[in-house]
């Protein structure tokens, strides 16, 4: 069965269960003890196949002297998505302005938020100077970036130029495709954690009522992002491949992805699932899905940044000020500017890019940014869907230019 069957069967079965135990709390904190733990069991997949796959695919692009397209095509992917995306909900908010929804945490101290911040970027920043490269391996739950920089300096030279590495590069690509089979043995059953992880978010956005109680701030929320979605990224996509790729055609299989970020508001769960439909169902080379997956996934998070743009917004206006087009503008451009250190905290991404271009901008709205936790698995959910749609598109625009790309058969689709 295709995974984009299995996995929107996922949400309307968690759809159907959120309604039949809506009322019931000892059945949402035992969908919140398991969907923690299926997400803890996503990260540890996503582990290996970054020591393993990451660094053979690093060391195959190497020996074939194709580093310098994948790189620029995915630079020039994020900057653009990252800058035009935002845009979108500077618009709407011009258009219909809107007002952040009183929460449950609204009274809350802003102190909490901005040492979150802190401490999230002084230590990602410590991790860089990482003295015990398997230290890093352990500890990469958190913190991605120092590991991807070990395993990309391994790829480097793990290059086969001689006969005494070509061993053990042989051996490293033999470790990477047990990953790949595990990424799609994670593919193939990741709608089970799927359902829980969505019944986790629906089950909590009832407990907390304010997206039920104010319904347009929602709703406002899903136009921003089926905008971008649907129209937007398809027509940036297609303009990258000369119209001669079918922008929702990667869409489509790339579902799994899509939703298990959406889920889990978490685009590192979502690794393992683009990697493999980007392999054998879009067509990509093992080491260009790869390599192009864990890049833009740090930082192509321009669908985050759209999503951190309204919501700055809403808090301004929630708390008396008057934006003018110029002012919105301004913002849109540094939540573009702050998503690039949104990965320091995976399942955050709303909240850091938001604090980061209020500070940037010195806009101080004493506290009220501690308002964004309340509902922060709906909002960093759609962002982290933006940005899986974004890393989707883009390793396919990498194999594009690459020329690597091919076409799969129905049936042998993921």
């Amino acid at each position: 069965m295709k995974t984009w069957f299995t996995y929107i069967a996922a949400f309307l079965f968690a759809a159907a269960s959120a309604f039949l135990f809506a009322d019931y709390e000892v059945v949402a904190n035992t969908v919140s003890y398991i969907s923690t733990y299926l997400l803890r069991i996503a990260t540890l997949v996503t582990i290996p196949i970054l020591v393993f796959s990451f660094t053979s695919a690093i060391a195959s692009i190497r020996k074939d002297k194709i580093g310098s397209i994948i790189s620029n095509s995915i630079a020039l992917w994020s900057v653009i998505t990252a800058i035009l995306l935002p845009l979108v909900p500077a618009l709407l908010f011009y258009l219909y302005p809107t007002a952040f929804p009183v929460t449950s945490s609204a009274g809350s101290s802003g102190n909490v938020v901005g040492s979150y911040v802190s401490y999230a970027l002084y230590s990602n920043l410590n991790a860089l100077g990482v003295s015990n490269p398997f230290n890093a391996i352990a500890t990469a739950s958190t913190i991605f970036l120092p590991l991807l920089i070990i395993c990309w300096i391994f790829g480097l030279f793990l290059n086969p130029s001689s006969d005494q590495i070509r061993p053990a590069y042989a051996v490293m690509n033999s470790f990477s495709e047990v990953m790949m089979k595990i990424a799609r043995f994670y593919t193939t059953f990741g709608y089970i954690i799927c359902y829980f992880t969505f019944l986790n978010l629906f089950l909590s956005t009832y407990t907390e009522k304010t997206l039920i109680v104010v319904p347009s701030f929602l709703l406002k929320l899903l136009a921003i992002t089926a905008f971008i979605l649907l129209v937007l990224l398809p027509f940036l996509f297609s303009a990258f491949t000369k119209f001669k790729k079918n922008p929702y055609k990667v869409l489509l299989l790339s579902i799994s992805s899509l939703f298990m970020s959406l889920s889990t508001s978490n685009t590192v769960s979502a690794i393992a699932t683009n990697i493999t439909t980007s392999r054998l169902s879009l067509g990509e080379q093992k080491r260009t899905a790869v390599s192009s997956t864990f890049f833009l996934t740090l930082f192509a998070k321009g669908g985050s940044a759209a999503i951190s743009t309204f919501l700055s917004l809403t808090l301004i206006t929630a708390m008396g000020g008057i934006l003018d087009i110029s002012t919105i503008i301004i913002i849109a451009l540094a939540s573009s500017l702050c998503s690039y250190l949104s990965f320091t905290s995976f399942g955050l991404e709303s909240v850091i890019i938001t604090y980061l271009t209020l500070s940037l901008l010195n806009i101080d709205l004493y506290g009220a940014e501690s308002a964004l936790l309340s509902i922060l698995m709906v909002t960093n959910g759609l962002g982290a869907m933006l940005d899986s749609a974004i890393c989707a598109l883009g390793c396919k625009i990498v194999s594009v230019k690459t020329k690597t790309d091919i076409e799969i058969p129905y049936k042998d689709y993921v």
